[in-house]
């Protein structure tokens, strides 16, 4: 049976928050004063001369690493990962030591924590954890936030060009558009991320994104297989986006934010979240376990939760933003849209991958016989 989390429950009434804050202008008084108090107790001498951050592609403003760099004079130097497993996989070949802040994905916050992967937060260093949405300060995964804050939420769907389907394919909004060949609806890409391509298959199967019973994995392995010829190509979010913009794939299967920035480029882009459900997430900032610089990783932190700051993050990444602070100053435009900020019936229809401990290797079988044409 599928369940809706409690946290997902909570989101519903996040949207009343949201409302009452729509009709507010950007006319507060900027929160400038605050942050330069904080600088001015920031202890120079103990900031490292890089901060070493490891990120998806398109996920921080430049904007925001210029003034972080103008700032603390600390140069920002930045690797990227594609999905969750390849960002754990990295650090658990030894890149422990490599990095100052990562950006996981709650279920890989669980993870991490299990294998000592994560270093405690200082919070005396992060002042501005008082500008979080209550929702968002004490997580399932992480209580107290002892070793995550909440950077972004969103959720996965589908990207559509409107201008380049075949008219016939009027019903746009359902998984069978990727996974039924009647529809066809020309070249399309799935992300190159096992917990999430197979979940976009059990949800279109009707299971749970968190199942652990083998005969239903067996089906999900089973219509992934028989998808894959027509897959056009497994991708991480930005390719996907690009190659929608280019028009190269009509659909992709993709996080909202990374479709959503593509209409500047194309208009007709359109999201979808399908009407089976799907799935609903949030990334977290971090501090990797050895990290060569926690204290800057902190004060970078503390930067991104500045109020003025955190709106800028959110205008360019297009996805929804946990600081309530930040609401008052972000763009109507993405306040306002319902693809970023879901009303209660779409909300009441998502899941959150969850860690499953040891029973993961049932998903790593079934992603590598995918990946592998089914043999």
């Amino acid at each position: 049976m599928v369940r809706i989390s409690l946290f997902s429950i909570a989101l519903l009434f996040f949207g009343a928050a949201l409302t009452s804050c729509a009709g507010e202008k950007k006319d507060r008084a900027p929160q400038s004063g605050t942050i330069a108090a904080y600088n001015l107790k920031v202890d120079r001498s103990k900031l490292g001369k890089t901060l070493n951050l490891f990120i998806y592609p398109d996920y921080l403003d430049p904007q925001l690493v210029k003034k972080f760099e103008e700032v603390y004079g600390v140069e920002v130097v930045i690797d990227y990962y594609d999905n969750n497993e390849a960002m754990l996989a990295k650090l658990q070949a030894g890149g422990i030591g490599q990095y100052d802040v990562i950006v996981p994905t709650d279920y890989a916050v669980t993870v991490m924590r299990r294998q000592n992967l994560l270093q405690p937060l200082d919070k005396a260093n992060i002042p501005n954890l008082k500008n979080l949405n209550p929702l968002f300060a004490s997580l399932p995964f992480d209580p107290d936030n002892q070793y995550t804050v909440c950077y972004q939420w969103g959720t996965m769907g589908l990207g559509v060009r409107s201008d380049l389907l075949d008219p016939a394919n009027r019903d746009l909004n359902t998984w069978k558009i990727v996974f039924d060949p009647e529809y066809s609806p020309g070249p399309f890409t799935m992300l190159d991320a096992q917990r999430e391509t197979i979940a976009a298959a059990l949800i279109y199967l009707g299971y749970s994104v968190n199942t652990v019973d083998e005969g239903e994995l067996q089906a999900a392995q089973e219509l992934l297989t028989a998808q894959r010829k027509r897959v056009l190509a497994y991708t991480g979010t930005s390719t996907a986006r690009e190659l929608l913009v280019s028009g190269d794939a009509v659909v992709i299967h993709n996080y909202n934010g990374d479709i959503l920035m593509g209409q500047s480029e194309a208009p007709a882009i359109r999201y979808l979240l399908p009407r089976e459900g799907s799935i609903i997430w949030t990334d977290n900032l971090a501090i990797p376990a050895g990290a060569p610089n926690q204290y800057t990783g902190e004060v970078f932190i503390n930067f991104l939760l500045d109020a003025e700051n955190g709106a800028i993050l959110s205008n360019f990444t297009h996805y929804a933003t946990p600081n309530a602070a930040s609401l008052p100053y972000l763009d109507e435009k993405i306040r306002n849209n319902p693809d970023i900020y879901p009303p209660e019936e779409v909300i009441r229809k998502l899941q959150f991958i969850e860690d499953i401990g040891e029973k993961v290797k049932l998903y790593d079988r079934v992603w590598t016989r995918v990946k592998a044409g089914g043999n």
